[in-house]
């Protein structure tokens, strides 16, 4: 399904009712907004395994302006800020009120916009393996404890934009997100990616090496989980310490697991059961 927000038509799927009988009753359940990662990939990495909230939750998938099934719209329109705005608009336009909104990767950067710009409307936030502020040194030297010397400099060019490192990257880099899991290339090979958004993204003095949201986080009103890894290279732990920080202790639970990746969900079973909890809390 598809629904115009703020100029372009954006993709979603819903998984699971909103009211549920409840004998005499129709039982008001949570709204689970759920924002994929990438940039440049749609909201298959989290199919079929999200689906087990559906007992619990009203699940929605998006895809990002941009994204997967979305129109692609003007370059001029993929940012962090417009991105953050699209999610509210979207649950202006069905009329979802207080929803919980989790994000992972660059999902949760698309979260942060969103709770920071529109710090009344979450009911919950949950981000995931992400990050407010890139901190180049951090992630170099992650990656260098896990991949030597080579994989912090493909990375360091990988960051600084260079597109002829990206392939190599994927190759030298990208392993290093996982610990206990391997990639799932099925989820690759499903997903509608628009490489266009990636380069744009990375580019030279791009959003990825500039967004700085952190001291924005102390505007969060909502009740915030943030899950990270110990060994995750591209967003590493200490940055979600740090967003952690920034928001008032009785909101905020930081969750951080040993021997785990950047892909939290897939190398931390234990993971899912802190959402869970999350949810029900």
């Amino acid at each position: 399904m598809r629904i115009e927000v703020n100029g372009v038509r954006i993709f979603f799927d819903v998984e699971g009712a909103k009211f549920v009988p409840d004998g005499p009753v129709m039982r008001d359940r949570p709204t689970l907004i759920l924002l994929h990662g990438g940039p440049g990939m749609d909201h298959a990495h989290y199919m079929p395994a999200f689906s087990q909230y559906a007992d619990i939750a009203q699940i929605i998938y998006i895809d990002h302006r941009g994204n997967g099934r979305s129109d692609r719209g003007s370059r001029d329109d993929w940012n962090v800020p417009q991105w953050g705005d699209d999610i509210h608009a979207f649950c202006q336009a069905l009329e979802i009120e207080k929803p919980i909104v989790l994000g992972t990767s660059f999902g949760g950067i698309v979260a942060i916009s969103y709770a920071t710009r529109h710090p009344e409307h979450p009911g919950k936030l949950i981000l995931a393996s992400t990050e407010a502020r890139a901190e180049r040194e951090r992630t170099l030297a992650v990656f260098e404890r896990l991949g030597g010397a080579k994989a912090r400099d493909v990375a360091g060019r990988f960051l600084d934009g260079d597109t002829a490192a990206f392939a190599e990257f994927g190759r030298v880099c990208s392993p290093l997100y996982f610990r206990r899991h391997v990639a799932d290339l099925e989820v690759y090979g499903r997903s509608i990616a628009n490489e266009d958004v990636v380069t744009h993204y990375f580019q030279p003095g791009g959003e990825a090496s500039t967004i700085d949201m952190l001291e924005a986080m102390s505007r969060i009103l909502c009740p915030t989980l943030i899950l990270t890894g110990e060994d995750d290279p591209i967003t590493p732990a200490e940055n979600s310490a740090d967003m952690a920080a920034r928001i008032p202790p009785h909101l905020v639970r930081l969750e951080r697991y040993a021997n785990t990746g950047h892909s939290v969900f897939e190398d931390e079973p234990r993971s899912f059961d802190a959402v869970r909890e999350f949810i029900l809390s």
